[in-house]
């Protein structure tokens, strides 16, 4: 394979990446065996619109434009993010190409022969089912040119007191916001035509009775408002494939609900066409239950549905007191999301976070360790919100992890930097206190603990208004740890406790280190997160930054030796992480020490001129438009 890329980035990408985050190492190995990498220039086409198939063709750096002829004009379709495989339905089917698609910058691209591609196929069955999940949500050609490159169906299943049909009305206009795609809400009825979504579109009442659905007279029933709405009267059910797979020609998003009441009868052909379901339940141990025998019953009919399945809590809804780690227990299944009343602040926020994920238009932050140049990451964000970015993630090491985790906790821009400042005074050298003894470290990991609790009190991940990860080094098992749960003050403590200066946080059984000796610049934690588009904060300085700085210095101490030290390890794990991301903010510290925490409004104007800097590129990567 000739190294465009290094063969472990490949390897990484894969592994995040849809079907193949379901392979095993050695799968994933024999994938990459039987590849080769390609590079496309800008506006260079990978293949045309009738073309035949000859490759299995999937993204790993660059972007790439889907797009068909109609009228003698080029429709542009999708453009494509990272992880992405296309030209698969022609290389099932051998019909010719439906679509072109094209580099729209420097892009690599990862190619199989269709022989091998189909022998490796061949050889892992189990597999063939993976990508069969993939092929099901893109749209085969009609007679039509091709519109929609690929059609998520999301099926809504609550009672009728869960509020899912509010959720799915605004979960409709979240999901246009957020993407520019088409979107389509159906209400299914079965025994009356009574439809609530009728009280959110002024009650008008044009109602499809499934038996009478025909491709002709399917546009009369559509209506139109900020999306499209269809109601359905379910008369026959063997239609309703038939409907969605209408549908998902002309929509990228048909999310579709049904009474509580399908739970009783065999509700598998309901929910057999949806992508993903989303279930609205209160916390009653009854309902949590009852929940835990569908998804059985689920999992015997369909055993890949784990992943399509989404548990949602109605916050709002009579419960029982059961934590969440009870819950999941109950249901055997992750929380996917809890849902506040329609009237909390929060509520609007919750559904943003879950369209984006469907919407694959997830934008990560990665905040890197460097001691006071961290204070940087303030001036970064500060710019960030002035220019409206959306950050739904955000990960954090050292100091990266501290302003992360104030920021996802909701602090405000000026009162984080208020908090740097009082911390910088505290940080200053000679205000550290006292020795460690035995000499696991210079300094006290409670002293550490403490700072972090007088900023984020007793604050949880639970607590939080956005998604935080926080990178962290376990001494004992000798890799990283991905902190997610627990009490922040302890989690950002251990994230800071640089080896040799402090000594190691316990956290449980666990010793945790400085999550940037192997993390520095966290951008592979969101990755590997559900991050589709990462902006990634590098703050360790260049080679050659260095030595220009040290060059002005007269004298150096323990501290400049042991952070130096590390420093210089991490600059290959920086390197790789800024292969990772899509727009690198670097700001330059020229004039100042990785000591001076006196100097934080300094550091914090790098990181707003660095990140003036690349605004622009920035909004043109979290921009859905073209």
């Amino acid at each position: 394979m000739r190294q465009l890329m290094d063969i472990r980035e490949v390897r990484f990408i894969l592994s995040n990446a849809t079907p193949f985050n379901k392979f095993k190492q050695r799968e994933i190995n024999e994938f990459i065996a039987i590849s080769q990498l390609k590079e496309y220039r800008n506006r260079e086409i990978i293949y045309s619109e009738g073309d035949q198939p000859d490759y299995f063709n999937l993204l790993l750096k660059g972007r790439v434009l889907v797009s068909s002829r109609e009228n003698d004009k080029e429709s542009e379709i999708e453009l494509l993010k990272r992880g992405t495989c296309f030209g698969i339905i022609s290389l099932f089917t051998d019909e010719p190409h439906s679509v072109t698609t094209k580099s729209i910058e420097s892009s690599i691209i990862l190619r199989i022969d269709k022989k091998q591609f189909r022998e490796f196929l061949t050889r892992h069955p189990l597999i063939s089912l993976d990508f069969s999940r993939v092929l099901s949500q893109r749209v085969k050609r009609s007679s039509e040119p091709k519109k929609i490159f690929q059609s998520k169906r999301i099926a809504i299943l609550g009672a009728p007191t869960s509020g899912k049909s509010t959720y799915m009305y605004n979960l409709g206009l979240k999901l246009k916001e957020q993407t520019q795609k088409k979107v389509i809400c159906l209400e299914l009825s079965i025994k009356k035509d009574i439809f609530t979504l009728a009280s959110f579109l002024d009650n008008r009442s044009k109602v499809l009775k499934l038996s009478e659905f025909r491709e002709e007279n399917f546009e009369k029933f559509i209506i139109r408002s900020d999306i499209d709405y269809l109601l359905v009267k379910i008369d026959v059910r063997k239609h309703l494939v038939a409907l969605l797979n209408f549908l998902s020609e002309n929509y990228h998003f048909i999310l579709y609900e049904f009474p509580f009441s399908f739970w009783d009868i065999d509700f598998y052909e309901f929910l057999s066409p949806a992508h993903y379901i989303h279930l609205l339940i209160s916390s009653r141990s009854q309902i949590l239950e009852k929940v835990n025998l569908l998804t059985g019953k689920l999992k015997q009919k369909e055993p890949l549905s784990r992943d399509k399945i989404k548990i949602i809590i109605n916050d709002f809804a009579d419960a029982d007191k059961i934590s969440p780690e009870e819950e999941s227990k109950i249901i055997d299944y992750t929380i996917y999301a809890t849902l506040p009343s329609f009237n909390d602040e929060s509520y609007p926020r919750t559904l943003r976070r879950i369209a984006r994920e469907l919407g694959e238009v997830v934008t990560g932050l990665a905040l890197g360790s460097g001691a006071a140049y961290g204070f940087s990451h303030v001036g970064v964000l500060r710019v960030l919100e002035e220019n409206k970015i959306p950050i739904d993630i955000i990960s954090g090491t050292s100091m990266g992890a501290l302003i992360a985790a104030m920021w996802a906790v909701g602090f405000s821009i000026d009162d984080i930097e208020k908090q740097m400042i009082s911390l910088g005074r505290t940080f200053s050298l000679f205000h550290l206190p006292g020795i460690a003894l035995p000499f696991k470290g210079v300094l006290k990991s409670r002293r550490l603990e403490k700072i972090s609790r007088q900023i984020l009190k007793d604050k949880t991940f639970y607590d939080l208004k956005y998604s935080l990860k926080i990178t962290t080094f376990d001494f004992i098992r000798r890799k990283t740890k991905i902190l997610d749960k627990g009490l922040l003050y302890k989690a950002v403590a251990a994230s800071c406790a640089m080896p040799g200066i402090f000594e190691p946080v316990k956290v449980q059984q666990d010793l945790l280190l400085d999550g940037g000796i192997l993390k520095p610049l966290p951008t592979k934690v969101l990755l590997s997160h559900g991050a589709n588009k990462i902006i990634s904060v590098n703050i360790t300085p260049s080679k050659r930054e260095v030595y220009s700085e040290y060059k002005k210095r007269t004298k150096l101490h323990i501290f400049d030796f042991i952070f130096g030290s590390i420093e210089t390890m991490q600059l290959e794990f920086i390197r790789e992480a800024m292969k990772i991301s899509d727009v690198v903010i670097h700001p330059h510290f020229e004039g100042l020490g990785w000591m001076e925490f006196e100097k934080v409004k300094d550091f914090i104007k790098r990181g707003e001129l660095a990140t003036r800097e690349k605004i622009e590129e920035i909004k043109k990567l979290v921009n859905p438009s073209f």
